[in-house]
């Protein structure tokens, strides 16, 4: 290869690398006007298209889950805050689509998710090193979020008894609540 083949192939690199450089700031000048446009119609009430179909696919998927009972979990002033599709084994919660809740609003990570859930799987290992649990009977507890960190269901799996349900649901609705008054 000669020397002026090689010095327009780093031209040409040259030339290249420029272009991708010029053309990741154009795109992340795109993605900021996007996040601009989509806050701006968050805000106006506006739901895309994609959020839509994912919640009303949540709520299919629930109810498929071959629930045996349908409850709402409504605050204290009656609002209906999320639907719970009861099995046997398992409890599917789905917040109403009219409220965003995301998990990074307190007290979900840190009460819920953090302190009360876990308690009740420290019990359930407790309960299998006795032999009273098999492994695969410990209490599981599922968050499905969105891409902007939104609850679209909560799936527990293995909540055993009546009073440990309607333990978990009570925590729940309380904590929603609590998240919807910081929101």
């Amino acid at each position: 290869m000669s020397e002026e083949e090689i010095k327009k192939i780093a031209e040409t690199k040259l030339w290249i690398e420029e272009k991708i450089k010029s053309l990741e700031k154009e795109i992340e000048a795109l993605r900021e006007t996007l996040a601009v446009i989509d806050s701006f119609l968050l805000q106006k009430g506006f739901r895309p298209a994609e959020e839509i179909k994912q919640a009303v696919e949540v709520k299919e998927e629930a109810k498929e889950a071959a629930a045996e009972e349908v409850l709402p979990l409504k605050a204290k002033d009656g609002r209906v805050l999320a639907t719970a599709y009861i099995s046997a084994k398992n409890v599917t919660i789905v917040p109403v689509s009219s409220i965003k809740l995301r998990s990074s609003t307190p007290p979900f990570a840190s009460y819920l998710v953090g302190k009360k859930i876990p308690q009740m799987v420290e019990v359930d290992k407790a309960q299998v090193k006795s032999g009273v649990l098999k492994d695969e009977e410990i209490l599981k507890f599922i968050v499905d979020e969105d891409s902007e960190g939104a609850i679209r269901k909560i799936l527990i799996e293995n909540y055993r008894t009546k009073s440990r349900l309607k333990e978990i649901l009570n925590l729940v609705t309380w904590t929603f609540e609590k998240m919807l008054e910081k929101a």
